[in-house]
């Protein structure tokens, strides 16, 4: 294992980066904050489904109790039994760390990317535009994939047993709730949107094949 030390400054690291992205998406759409009324959306809309809402719930105390180890580690340790890969345990952590790195990167392109158009969740009252530069022109899910990579990194980088289960609770939840959106957005844009998602991938990019 590494030393607490580092384990900690690899987290204040990527919960600093997280944090610019949250503050610089929530500064801006508040600066260009555009509001129209989508009888269509609000008419489609129905509530998420039950495990959406665990999956969402759980990412959300999933890195709470990630930010929480920066005070804590050494108690929680205490009363929660680590994961370890014999000589390989510090090598699974350093990558857990360029999983996080690579998940704020993700989640900087794709909030550069979104501007004024990001909205969570699609609630119809939103300016709505189909987003398919940049990020987006590879993948549809792009901020779903950089939480996903956050709570793998993290939990590779803690190795806690428990967090494991928060992280397979809210992956799966995280998949629904963006299957979800993808049924909303199809309603909301019909064929473009069946034509963009031919040529995406939900979470990573496969080239696809001329026929």
């Amino acid at each position: 294992m590494l030393p607490s030390i580092f384990l900690r400054l690899m987290l204040i690291i990527g919960f600093f980066f997280f944090g610019y992205n949250i503050t610089y998406i929530i500064l801006y759409k508040r600066k260009h904050q555009k509001k129209t009324q989508s009888k269509e959306i609000m008419n489609n809309l129905e509530e998420p489904r039950f495990l959406a809402k665990i999956g969402v719930f759980t990412t959300n105390i999933f890195l709470t109790v990630s930010c929480m180890n920066i005070f804590f580690y050494e108690l929680f340790s205490l009363f929660i039994p680590r994961i370890k890969f014999g000589f390989l345990t510090e090598i699974v952590q350093i990558i857990g760390f360029t999983f996080v790195i690579g998940g704020n990167i993700t989640l900087f392109l794709a909030y550069h990317e979104l501007g004024e158009y990001w909205t969570y969740p699609i609630d119809g009252i939103k300016k709505l535009k189909l987003v398919t530069s940049g990020i987006y022109g590879k993948i549809r899910h792009p901020i779903y994939l950089s939480f996903i990579l956050f709570s793998l990194g993290f939990e590779l980088i803690l190795l806690d047993p428990i967090m494991l289960i928060l992280f397979i609770i809210s992956f799966i939840g995280l998949f629904i709730q963006a299957k979800e959106e993808e049924r909303i957005l199809y309603e909301y844009f019909g064929q473009e949107y069946m034509k963009y998602k031919e040529k995406t991938g939900m979470f990573f990019y496969f080239k696809h094949s001329k026929p």
